[in-house]
């Protein structure tokens, strides 16, 4: 029989959003990677979310689970459009094994803003404000066209072989 965690991991390679539910304690939580203005609080929150990131991640694979006395930090591959983003988990267990927080990281700015630019209009869609998902959708489009234009042209002039040509 899987551990919660096990479930977790699982869940989230094969996309399946109410397996992951189940490894999910009652009152759990899940801290949004992009801003500190609200969690996703209790099982079915957090569940309807993971619908929606299903939709937009491709091959999700964890590359590295490392425990940790109060639970695990795992390390996960995944593909937005044409895009590598990496997530970072920490998550923390109960007392039951179960997931109780989730806290998620992800990198490179492109990819993310690509996810998010794709996962916003979603969340606003299922929550029924459609005016909010149309503003999400131009919002998305225009950082996301920030973050992968700076990506090409300017942090390149930041690197260490830049410096070298200088």
């Amino acid at each position: 029989m899987d551990t919660p965690l096990q479930t977790w991991i699982r869940s989230g390679e094969h996309g399946d959003a109410e397996s992951a539910g189940a490894a999910l304690g009652d009152d759990a939580v899940l801290a949004s990677p992009v801003t500190d203005q609200f969690v996703f609080r209790g099982r079915d929150e957090i569940v309807d979310l993971l619908r929606d990131v299903f939709e937009v991640l491709r091959a999700i694979r964890y590359v590295r689970n490392e425990r940790v006395a109060s639970g695990a930090v795992l390390l996960a591959e995944a593909r937005v459009d044409d895009l590598v983003m990496n997530e970072a988990q920490f998550v923390d267990l109960d007392e039951q094994g179960r997931i109780a927080k989730v806290t998620l990281f992800m990198r490179p700015l492109p990819a993310s803003t690509r996810f998010l630019r794709r996962l916003g209009p979603l969340v606003a869609r299922r929550q029924g404000r459609p005016g909010a998902a149309r503003t999400l959708t131009f919002a998305g489009a225009f950082l996301d066209s920030v973050a992968a234009s700076g990506d090409r042209k300017f942090i390149p002039m930041a690197s260490p072989a830049s410096a070298r040509r200088d």
